[in-house]
């Protein structure tokens, strides 16, 4: 499995030159993102701490005010290489909220999506490359779409991308029902979810491992990971499962790691909903270490009720989430979200091309979460105890929004 695996992902970056110089040409697209955001009650147990549980001289950990970035930059190109093969590619650069000098590494960049998708039929069609590992609903059916600033929790316990092979399909014998179902490296290639960490597997081997760019030999470990849907023409539902194997070369490392998901989502004369519930056992390969996550989430779309005149779309936003997790030491707590916002999209008939969101997350019960979350506290242990992907409290934050 490990030899064929390899020998497919090289066959997708040895056709990616030739794809790219097809007649029909790619169609560029991009957008940028400018946010400015305030925190309200800060000093908390966030900030890294010595190992004598005294705060590090010199620090100002107190200080607190507006600050403006660019949240997520994007730059890509798609389209149809020959009948029946598609290419995507997508360049990010996130957290770019400055561009020299001090902390200028804070922000990361690098290649976002890269494969090809070549089309059997409709029901078959095989994907290779890096792209979204198939588990977690918000990211693999909103896109970019978001009707928040910031994704919910949830997505801390997804492999979100790594680099595989994928067979999907949409409208299965005219019945509505999609599928995915790939595998992957075993080490999710973006940070802060449930299949990076140092208790995975990594996914090349001993030996000879890379040869000119050329990955050469695994570890035979790897993310299994799928997806089953339904859409209707106000409903979207899905199940997705995955697994992978823990780095098993200490006592206190699970054998694998398992992750499942069930979401909803749909849209009734402007009136946007979605629900979704995660479940993860051995976060990042520690034995005994769990999460879940579950939320709600209501927008309404003003316009498109009629409610506002032509020029004016306003769309409020509510969310409420419910983090919880269970395992070593003294874990064993949650946090409740709930995120209030509002969005205004400049021209109702392109939402997404110019747009303005404006959010603030309260939380209740965080104190735990928050004493958890320290990575480096006194006496804690050098891993990070709880996921924090999209963990954030007591802040204002607005967005703007500019795409083509």
């Amino acid at each position: 499995m490990k030899n064929h695996m390899l020998v497919l992902i090289s066959v997708a970056v040895a056709l990616a030159p030739v794809i790219a110089l097809a007649s029909t040409g790619p169609t560029v697209f991009g957008y940028a993102q400018v946010t400015g955001s305030e925190q309200f009650g800060t000093g908390g147990a966030e900030i890294p701490l010595a190992f004598n549980g005294e705060p590090i001289p010199g620090a100002n950990y107190y200080a607190d005010g507006i600050i403006v970035g660019m949240h997520r930059i994007r730059l890509g190109f798609k389209g149809e290489a020959v009948p029946g093969v598609n290419i995507f590619f997508q360049y990010k650069w996130d957290g770019a909220w400055t561009s020299s000098g001090i902390g200028a590494d804070f922000g990361s960049s690098g290649v976002q999506d890269a494969y090809f998708n070549l089309r059997i039929f409709p029901e078959v069609q095989m994907q290779v490359g890096k792209f979204v590992v198939p588990i977690g609903f918000e990211r693999q059916e909103l896109g970019n779409k978001l009707l928040f600033i910031q994704r919910s929790m949830n997505q801390s316990l997804d492999a979100n991308r790594s680099v595989g092979i994928m067979f999907h399909g949409t409208n299965v014998m005219d019945s509505d029902v999609y599928y995915k179902i790939g595998v992957f490296d075993n080490y999710s290639s973006d940070p802060h979810n449930a299949f990076n960490g140092v208790g995975v597997a990594l996914p090349t081997g001993s030996g000879q491992t890379t040869v000119g760019g050329i990955l050469s030999n695994g570890s035979g470990h790897y993310i299994l990971a799928g997806m089953l849907g339904y859409t209707a023409s106000f409903l979207n539902v899905e199940l997705s499962v995955a697994r992978a194997d823990a780095n098993q070369a200490y006592p206190y490392f699970a054998q694998s790691i398992d992750a499942w998901n069930v979401g909803a989502k749909g849209d009734l004369e402007g009136l946007e909903y979605m629900a979704e519930y995660s479940h993860v056992s051995s976060y990042q390969g520690i034995e005994g270490l769990g999460a879940q996550d579950w939320y709600v989430a209501l927008a309404a779309n003003l316009h498109q009720m009629t409610l506002t005149p032509d020029w004016l779309d306003i769309e409020p936003t509510l969310r409420i989430e419910r983090f919880q997790w269970t395992g070593t030491n003294d874990l064993g707590s949650g946090l409740n979200n709930y995120t209030i916002g509002v969005n205004y999209s400049v021209d109702p008939n392109n939402p997404y091309a110019a747009r303005v969101q404006l959010n603030y997350v309260v939380p209740t019960g965080a104190s735990r979460y928050r004493e958890d979350y320290t990575m480096f506290r006194a006496g804690a242990s050098t891993y990070n105890p709880v996921p924090d992907n999209a963990y954030i409290y007591n802040t204002a934050v607005l967005q703007m929004q500019v795409a083509f």
